[in-house]
């Protein structure tokens, strides 16, 4: 299996700088795993997620994905917009946007347009992570509108990530920061 590094309870990630490629996060507990994002594909997991979550369809987060793969949740709205930088794998289904309960981690979602019309965060309540896609970066920075999105719907989910009681913010690029 990849080495993934540990950044709280029963969760890691694996970052790949070397391209495009972002961060994949992985939820593992009890010999069950959740990853959230899937990369560009150019990795080798080594294993098959019991569930597969992506913030948004952009090919550096969904490419990643296997045909065998049984769960992969993507926001409805990523499904109505097929442009050129979106991948939607052809075993992801709608995400019902309700919480998701994975072992004793209760996962939370917002839906967060901007950067694309499907774009969402995850909140673990159990940890307080965000994770946050490609909507927020750390140091005040946010995802690209110009492929897809709107700076006004990008303002108004900046907004909302605000007032969610996170502690980390992990985001689909770039490091990790603490809520200021």
């Amino acid at each position: 299996m990849t080495a993934f590094e540990k950044i709280a309870l029963h969760t890691s990630m694996l970052r790949t700088e070397e391209r495009t490629c972002g961060t994949i996060y992985m939820v593992d507990e009890n010999g069950k795993r959740l990853l959230i994002d899937s990369g560009d594909g150019q990795v080798a997991l080594g294993f098959t997620p019991d569930i597969c979550i992506l913030t948004h369809g952009h090919f550096d987060h969904s490419s990643g994905v296997k045909p065998d793969w049984k769960q992969v949740l993507l926001h409805p709205a990523e499904f109505r917009f097929a442009g050129p930088h979106i991948k939607i794998p052809k075993n992801a289904e709608k995400n019902p946007m309700t919480p998701l309960m994975f072992g004793s981690h209760e996962l939370s979602f917002f839906h967060t347009p901007g950067h694309t019309d499907g774009s969402v965060c995850i909140l673990d309540k159990k940890t307080g992570l965000l994770f946050s896609g490609d909507t927020k970066f750390a140091d005040g920075i946010y995802g690209r509108t110009d492929i897809g999105g709107s700076d006004e719907e990008m303002e108004a989910s900046l907004a909302l990530i605000g007032k969610i009681p996170y502690k980390l913010l992990c985001p689909g690029h770039g490091n990790l920061e603490e809520k200021k």
